[in-house]
């Protein structure tokens, strides 16, 4: 007895085994026969397999056999009812058909059945768009950018064209307001699309968002570096000064000048950005502040060491400033220079020194001109060619910096 139950079990392991080697052969001959393009072959292998009927249904959709795309939809929703892509595949198909009614239907049942299917939100926002149902639209999309995040490559140049209608702009405000993963994305998309559709876009949105006072310090400051980067120079200083007037702060012509408040790094303030070899720091002086410019003995080149954005308008002006030198060493030096944002040449350019000096006062006279300088930038750089750079070491102070009309004066 013992013997035969041995040998009864043996056999339904060889059973067992011969099965699973015939489903695994099975497997690896349908995926084949779906790789070299033969879906007969690979619903003979398996005939009930939900991603093999949904990859053949795909197949017969593209090469435009509703007839046999929507039989197999069928079959897969005999073998699994739950699974909404056959209700996908018969949405696609009553689509094709140009039965709209019933693809709504059968698409709305996909995405309830099947959340994640990305295909058929993408067919409910488009239907939703064109008619006028904003809200409706971007609930879609906002469930297809939380479940694919990568999808926003694709779709955030949809929705900043689309933002350009002041409508669809205060609907997507409505939905950032919630501060989705994706906020940050579409915002950055915004600033960065061209100048020929994407200023109104961005503006709408930002405005909306900033009506709902849901934009903060670093989304509005993002903003103002936009307008500057687009050459609006008038709408960026707006947006920047209007906090600090209503905060009772003055605004004179070249703010934060006696570096009494920590540079912002950004707007109308002071930008003090890093360079290799050089320190930047500010450090107290009477009853302000003052800025000082360590130079390590590199080579400093690239650009300014320190910068501030002006909005002057077309004049004569004198920039004023207090400046001290404690062992200053370099070929040619460093010196302050103000150009036109839409100009490469200076303005002007001050007298650089080198060596040791005690507080001594310093000027700089330059002329706006009237057109194609609706901005513009005041630079610390080193004399000469940027791009060369040169070996620079030593101290600079700076303190009391304004820029005084020539009216004034």
């Amino acid at each position: 007895m013992n013997r035969l139950l041995r040998v009864g079990l043996l056999l339904v392991i060889v059973g067992l085994a011969a099965l699973a080697g015939w489903q695994i052969l099975g497997i690896m001959r349908s995926d084949a026969a779906l790789d070299r393009g033969d879906p007969a072959a690979a619903l003979r292998w398996r005939p009930d397999n939900a991603e093999v009927l949904m990859r053949v249904a795909n197949q017969r959709l593209a090469a435009n056999d509703l007839a046999g795309a929507e039989t197999l939809a069928l079959r897969l929703l005999a073998t699994s009812p739950a699974d909404g892509r056959g209700y996908r595949i018969l949405a696609q198909t009553a689509d094709a058909r140009g039965d709209r009614e019933r693809a709504a239907t059968l698409y709305a049942i996909t995405v309830r059945r099947a959340p994640r299917d990305a295909q058929a939100r993408a067919w409910l926002a488009q239907q939703a768009l064109a008619a006028g149902d904003y809200k409706g639209a971007l609930d879609h999309v906002d469930r297809v950018l939380r479940m694919s995040p990568g999808s926003g490559s694709r779709l955030f140049p949809v929705l900043t064209q689309l933002a350009a209608d002041p409508a669809f702009a205060d609907a997507l405000a409505e939905v950032l307001g919630t501060h989705p993963p994706w906020r940050d994305g579409i915002l950055t998309a915004l600033h960065s699309v061209d100048k020929k559709n994407g200023p109104r876009a961005a503006d709408q949105v930002l405005v909306a968002l900033q009506r709902r006072k849901d934009l903060d310090a670093r989304s509005t400051e993002a903003w103002i570096e936009a307008l500057i980067g687009q050459g609006r120079w008038g709408e960026a200083f707006a947006r920047w000064a209007g906090p600090r007037i209503e905060a009772g702060r003055a605004l004179p012509l070249l703010f934060n000048g006696d570096f009494g408040s920590p540079p912002t790094g950004g707007g109308f303030d002071w930008r003090l950005p890093p360079v290799a070899g050089v320190l930047t720091s500010l450090e107290p002086l009477d009853r302000a502040g003052m800025l000082r410019v360590q130079f390590l003995g590199r080579r400093v080149s690239g650009g300014s060491v320190a910068s501030h954005a002006l909005i002057l308008a077309p004049g004569v002006y004198r920039l004023e400033w207090r400046e001290r030198m404690d062992g200053l060493r370099g070929v040619e030096g460093i010196a302050w220079r103000v150009t036109c944002a839409e100009q490469p040449n200076a303005l002007a350019v001050a007298q650089a020194g080198t060596g040791s000096r005690p507080w001594r006062s310093q000027s700089l006279d330059f002329t706006v001109p009237s057109s194609k300088c609706g901005g513009q930038w005041l630079h610390l750089a080193s004399v000469g060619s940027l791009d060369a750079g040169q070996v620079i070491s030593g101290d600079l102070w700076f303190a009391g910096m304004k820029v005084i009309p020539a009216a004034a004066r």
